[in-house]
């Protein structure tokens, strides 16, 4: 399973979306072709019911128009006044003295006819109790009636006749002798039938109407749709009369027992098997059909394949048209996976032709977009690595060109020596050093160390210029001795108490610079003893163009800001005044962010 996930998510956009479609619209394509195979198996299920209904109806009205046919002849023939006549004359001896006395006293020649024209009445009999000779016909003459009253009556057929009192018996007849036919070529289905008085009180004689089974065959064959299929005939009492086709012995018992013929129709099952039955004759005629049941795979195998093959068709027709739908989708994200492969490739110079305002019309644009920034940063980039370039190189030729002002300046220093103008070579040599420190080989931070010492060059020149008039201190703690501070930060201050405090004076200047720690702050202050006012040395800072109470280091010196996001220092300033009106104390703070 996480091979098969891995697989779907290396898929391309568009195949994704052939996938994701498919998997969405199959189940829905299946479920809809369950629901068209439902349908069509509830269709098939009460169409095929009807048509073995309408079989079945149609065999039992066939079954009772011929079993109508029989019953009315014999009816006729029960209550006919001449053959009455011949079965309740008490001269018997002289009405067999002629031959042909059923042609000469009952219509029999109208009812041979009657027989003739049917085709399936094969046989006719009607044996009197007062001695008369029986009436004995066979018209498909491969069959013979008992002749011997006595021995007839022996008979079940005929015992059973006389109990339904003048009712009709139907049994079946088989091939060879029985209790109907002496010899009996063909089956048949006979009717049997007491004869009584109008008042039922005398038994007058014993009437059979024979009818050709196979008749009755070739209809039930009729509704039988295969060899496993079977139809029994049962009377009133559930007694079976005929039965063609696969009938087992459980079936005929299960029939009787459970006396289906109460019912006018029904449909059920038993077992493996289906019954079906049609309505009741009025001569209680009951015919049942008996088929395997038809199982439920069967049943599918008919009704699936519309719908399997509905499922496959759309399967198939979708495929051209997700496949364009996908194509459409993925084809811009494809354009702008092209465009990244040839930005990663160094083309900055790539766009992406947004043709919609969608999600992928906004990648393209977001593309777009980081193509451009990437290209200006890239062109700025440039620029400034131009411009950090010629910074080196002026740099460098900063570098270089001090050496000639140093050389001059060693130059005049041992001139004056040699000539012995003290004074002017110390000047010249302490200009050297402070010149030295201020370059400071470019650097831009210092230790608080080297700012000291280049404080103490520049006071040492102030010295030469006041001579004795001017003197100053330096103290540091060991501790901030090696601590980072910007470079010439502390020089404008110290350069403004000079001015300031010895400005149209001669009385004696004393100047200290002390360095410390405070906290997290390293603390400097520089004290002087000249004439100027606090608040004017103040003021001065303030106009300074640069100076403000917040600094910050630069090429250039000390400029406004509260954070320097060049040197990293925070720096605060106050000027406050201590002991006479003149003194004034410069405190800078500052520390390292």
């Amino acid at each position: 399973m996480r091979r098969i996930k891995e697989d779907i998510r290396n898929l391309s956009i568009g195949k994704k979306i052939i996938f994701y479609t498919y998997i969405v619209i199959i189940p829905i394509l299946v479920l809809i072709c369950i629901a068209v195979t439902g349908y069509r198996y509830y269709i098939n299920q009460q169409e095929y019911l009807v048509q073995q209904k309408a079989g079945m109806n149609n065999l039992a009205l066939s079954l009772n128009i011929v079993e109508e046919d029989v019953r009315y002849l014999s009816l006729n023939l029960a209550i006919n006044q001449e053959i009455q006549d011949v079965l309740t004359s008490e001269n018997a001896q002289t009405l067999n003295n002629d031959a042909q006395l059923w042609q000469h006293r009952t219509p029999v020649q109208t009812i041979e006819d009657t027989m003739a024209l049917k085709g399936y009445i094969k046989t006719l009999s009607i044996y009197p109790e007062n001695g008369v000779f029986p009436y004995l016909r066979c018209i498909d003459s491969s069959s013979s009636y008992i002749s011997d009253l006595d021995e007839l009556k022996a008979t079940h057929a005929y015992r059973k006749a006389v109990e339904l009192q003048g009712k009709g018996l139907w049994v079946s007849a088989a091939k060879g002798s029985g209790e109907i036919y002496q010899a009996n070529r063909s089956e048949k289905l006979v009717l049997c039938r007491a004869i009584f008085n109008q008042s039922r009180s005398r038994l007058l004689g014993y009437l059979t109407i024979g009818i050709s089974q196979e008749t009755v065959e070739k209809l039930c064959r009729s509704v039988l749709g295969s060899d496993e299929d079977g139809i029994i005939l049962l009377d009133k009492g559930g007694n079976e009369i005929i039965s063609y086709g696969y009938v087992e012995d459980e079936m005929r018992q299960y029939l009787q027992e459970e006396r289906l013929t109460t019912a006018a129709e029904y449909h059920g099952t038993k077992g493996k098997w289906e019954i079906y039955t049609g309505p009741i004759s009025d001569a209680g005629w009951h015919v049942c059909k008996i088929m395997p049941k038809q199982g439920l795979f069967d049943l599918l195998r008919e009704v699936v394949y519309i719908p399997l093959l509905l499922l496959l068709g759309m399967v198939f027709a979708m495929w051209p048209i997700v496949h364009a739908l996908s194509k459409r989708i993925s084809q811009p994200l494809q354009t702008v996976c092209e465009a990244m492969v040839q930005f990663r490739q160094g083309d900055f110079e790539q766009q992406v032709e947004i043709q919609t305002n969608d999600e992928v019309g906004q990648v393209a644009a977001c593309f777009n977009q980081m193509v451009t920034d990437i290209r200006e940063l890239i062109n700025k980039n440039y620029i400034l690595v131009l411009k950090e370039r010629e910074s080196e190189l002026a740099i460098l030729q900063a570098q270089i060109n001090p050496h000639f002002l140093y050389n001059a300046l060693d130059s005049i220093y041992w001139q004056a020596t040699g000539e012995g103008d003290e004074a002017t070579a110390e000047s010249i040599y302490e200009l050297a050093q402070l010149f030295r420190l201020v370059l400071g080989q470019g650097k831009r931070r210092v230790t608080v160390e080297m700012e000291m010492a280049l404080l103490e060059r520049y006071l040492e020149i102030q010295k030469l210029r006041f001579q004795k008039q001017l003197e100053y201190h330096i103290n540091m703690e060991p501790a901030v001795r090696h601590e980072m501070i910007p470079k010439l930060i502390l020089e404008p201050f110290v350069e403004n108490s000079v001015i300031h405090g010895m400005q149209s004076s001669t009385a004696e200047f004393i100047l200290t610079v002390t360095a410390k720690t405070d906290g997290e702050y390293l603390e400097f202050l520089i004290q002087d003893t000249g004439v100027g006012q606090c608040h004017l040395v103040k003021q001065d800072m303030l106009e300074n163009p640069c100076h403000k109470t917040a600094l910050y280091w630069n090429d250039m010196g000390i400029l406004p800001a509260v954070r320097s996001s060049i040197t990293g220092y925070v720096v605060q300033w106050e000027v406050f005044g201590y002991g006479k009106q003149t003194d004034c104390i410069s405190a800078l703070k500052m520390v390292y962010c």
